[in-house]
């Protein structure tokens, strides 16, 4: 029984110094204590993705957060097809994807309905990552619903997608108006 709890305890160290950086990456789950980082950290599962594989592309539901541990992979997106705009970046190891599911997850009022990636995501080499499902991140939303802060509500809205395109739109009304 004691040799059980030790290395139960051992795993959960190692957990913690792999996962607790790369979850601290996410600006949104840096304002979060402790209590909820643990949570988060405990439903990271490992993923490995090939080179030149494409996990999701622009349009598809997201599932899941990946935090990058090793390797490159490129994040691109065409705006929907609807411009002649393209733009690229590459995630290295410390980088993230799958921002789209915080707002989801976090959300009260959120539908069943996973959403849409914005970007389209394919391996550059072998990639090694921590994933964190979207049920999971529905759970630790429902935990953070209980704990909410003053201070975690100010960062969901600062980091949140709607809330940026809601931020954007105001101050072009505003703007329009006084130009008029």
């Amino acid at each position: 029984m004691g040799i059980r709890l030790e290395e139960w305890r051992v795993r959960r160290d190692i957990e913690e110094h792999l996962c607790l950086a790369l979850v601290h990456c996410v600006p949104f789950f840096s304002q979060m204590d402790d209590q909820l980082l643990d949570a988060i950290c405990e439903r990271l599962v490992s993923s490995l993705s090939t080179q030149d594989a494409y996990i999701v592309r622009e349009g598809d539901p997201v599932n899941e957060m990946l935090f990058i541990i090793r390797g490159q992979r490129e994040s691109s997106t065409a705006n929907g097809g609807q411009s002649s705009f393209f733009n690229s970046i590459t995630l290295r190891p410390g980088d993230f994807c799958g921002k789209e599911l915080l707002t989801w997850a976090l959300m009260p009022t959120s539908s069943l309905n996973l959403p849409s990636s914005t970007r389209t995501m394919k391996m550059i080499t072998k990639v090694e990552a921590f994933a964190l499902r979207a049920e999971d991140l529905k759970f630790v939303g429902n935990q953070f619903k209980r704990f909410h802060s003053k201070k975690l509500q100010h960062a969901f809205r600062y980091y949140s997608h709607q809330s940026r395109t809601w931020g954007a739109c105001f101050i072009q009304v505003a703007w329009r108006r006084l130009k008029r």
